[in-house]
């Protein structure tokens, strides 16, 4: 049997096996099928399967028999399509690690960011990272990453939009990742550039995914006219209410970031529809994985807010699959789709007993049945932290000083103090951001708020920037992390004086590491422990730093020329005169 380019099979083919002209190679009987279109769950169903694409659904017919058929009982079991999680990123762990936990969880479609690779590595991280979600034995999509940065010198490897012209025709490119709606304002070339993308990626028929942390109103209406179709950044009802009046795709987020879904549970007690609500994780961490699961762990979540199993399953499969332009392909169990199939034991018990991507069983009794492609990367993306002799310069110990002070374990606010005033400088540690990529340079400021009390911290995984950040209470344990994380090639340190006393070597680009999942569980465990026995007060305290870079979240943040402001991008200094 042969397949079109879209990968279905021709439609003559499959309605001659429907009339019983040919067998089937897969047939699934006595299952309750879960359809997507109208909601309804369908007992003692049949559904057969040739060459990886659905040739027949519906109640159970007689069929030419074959040899080597493979027939399967349900037992009156659910059958979903399976998962699709539109909106994630790559975890602390490799390509392979990822799709080694992805594979029990139903998921059988990913649509990936690459911001991550592209920051670091420019275009040629971002066609490595591609070509090793190729071939997998789960299927991946892409989202060309915009690299925003809060000034031009962190988009340093930004490529030329028409150096990646090439990747926004791959068919498995769905378009623009996430664009952070206050770069699509800038001024100059750093906003006429993102600009310039998102009107090449809709002319192409592709997506444009929104980020609009903080927008509102006449701001929210005026990002929206640039092409943005989706956001997963609401976190309240009125927020996730005012995109959906908009038409946006909106993405509710349940994952290692943040977990929305409680905040914004009212929604689904309201008299609308729902067919533009999606779950998805926005990434989830080795803990996450390990400790609850993936996107079956938010799905999970949804049943026990009582939201309707049907509104649940259809937020992560048709509804996604229809955002992306998939529902040809994906998304359904109906004639001409691609077979993927998530069995489970009932409408309201999301534990899948067999996975099925592309018509093949990946997953079944709780054991995988496929191995993940093995993926390379070049040595010199091993190599990405380059920190030339780094010269601490003088401290203020009096005056007026800018400081980053938290709101929360992310949102950050500017504030003035008097060094002179000990009240004043109470939890008031140093912080510095180092250009890692050779050119030497930095800035130190201080944060307030973090709670760390002793030694200090540094991190190459910070988001949206190639900057290395350390924060720390004295000089000598931040040269230590400076030069820990200078010879494990990237990651996260924490040190006491001259004493490594936690790591995590993360040497792909400075922010993967290739150990087992669990071995980075562990790690990134003994980090975050260590800092909170040493008076850090937030949860997940690495990612608290690893987002100061970050243009994603208000409103002061650093880089290595300076502070900047949120609201208008301007370099800030140290010193208030």
């Amino acid at each position: 049997m042969k397949y079109n380019m879209d990968g279905v099979k021709n439609k003559k083919v499959i309605s001659g096996m429907i009339l019983g002209e040919d067998s089937p190679d897969t047939v699934i009987t006595n299952g309750t099928i879960f359809n997507v279109f109208t909601r309804e769950f369908i007992d003692q169903q049949s559904i057969w399967i040739e060459d990886g694409v659905i040739t027949y659904i519906g109640p159970y017919h007689d069929f030419p028999k074959k040899e080597d058929m493979l027939v399967i009982d349900a037992h009156d079991m659910v059958l979903l399509p399976g998962l699709i999680d539109g909106h994630t990123h790559l975890s602390r762990s490799g390509i392979e690690e990822y799709i080694r936990y992805v594979i029990p969880s139903g998921v059988t479609t990913v649509v990936m960011e690459a911001i991550e690779f592209g920051t670091i590595a420019g275009k040629e991280g971002i066609e490595y990272f591609v070509r090793g979600l190729k071939d997998q034995p789960i299927r991946f999509y892409y989202t060309l990453p915009p690299l925003c940065g809060l000034t031009p010198s962190e988009e340093i490897n930004a490529p030329l939009n028409e150096e990646v012209l090439h990747l926004l025709k791959d068919p498995k490119c769905l378009g623009v990742g996430e664009i952070y709606w206050g770069n699509i304002f800038l001024e100059g070339q750093q906003g006429e550039r993102v600009r310039e993308l998102a009107s090449l990626a809709l002319s192409l028929g592709k997506q444009v995914e929104g980020h609009t942390a903080g927008a509102t109103g006449r701001k929210l209406q005026a990002y929206t006219c640039f092409g943005a179709s989706s956001d997963h950044e609401p976190i309240t009802e009125d927020e996730v209410m005012e995109r959906l009046r908009l038409g946006y795709w909106v993405m509710i987020r349940e994952g290692a970031i943040r977990k929305e879904l409680s905040g914004v549970k009212g929604i689904f007690q309201e008299k609308i529809d729902f067919r533009r609500l999606i779950l998805s994780t926005d990434g989830v961490d080795p803990e996450g994985f390990l400790e609850e699961g993936y996107l079956d762990a938010s799905l999970k979540r949804m049943m026990e807010l009582r939201v309707p199993p049907g509104l649940a399953y259809q937020m992560v499969t048709i509804n996604v699959a229809e955002h992306f332009h998939l529902d040809h392909l994906i998304g359904s169990l109906s004639i001409g789709k691609i077979a993927d199939i998530v069995i489970i034991p009932s409408h309201k018990e999301f534990s899948p007993q067999l996975v099925m991507c592309n018509g093949k069983i990946i997953f079944k009794d709780g054991r995988a049945m496929v191995e993940p492609q093995k993926v390379t990367f070049p040595d010199h993306m091993f190599n990405t932290v380059r920190i030339p002799g780094l010269a601490f310069p003088q401290i203020p110990r009096q005056g007026k000083a800018r400081v980053i002070e938290f709101v929360t374990r992310l949102v950050t606010k500017e504030k003035i103090i008097d060094l002179s005033a000990p009240e004043e400088i109470q939890d008031v540690i140093m912080v510095m951001a180092i250009d890692r990529l050779g050119s030497g340079k930095a800035f130190t400021g201080f944060l307030k708020g973090f709670g760390l009390q002793r030694g200090s911290y540094g991190t190459t995984m910070a988001w949206d920037t190639p900057d290395m950040i350390v924060v720390g209470s004295d000089t000598k344990s931040i040269e230590t992390v400076i030069e820990r994380l200078k010879g494990i090639r990237g990651g996260g340190v924490y040190a006491i004086g001259s004493e490594v006393v936690a790591e995590f070597p993360a040497p792909l680009c400075g922010v993967y590491s290739l150990k087992s999942m669990e071995t980075v569980r562990e790690e990134i465990k003994k980090l975050e422990e260590s800092l909170c026995e040493n008076g850090v007060k937030w949860e997940k305290p690495v990612l608290t730093i690893d987002t100061l870079g970050s243009p994603a979240i208000p409103h002061l943040r650093i880089t290595h020329n300076g502070y900047v402001n949120l609201k208008d991008r301007k370099i800030l200094s140290l010193d208030i005169l």
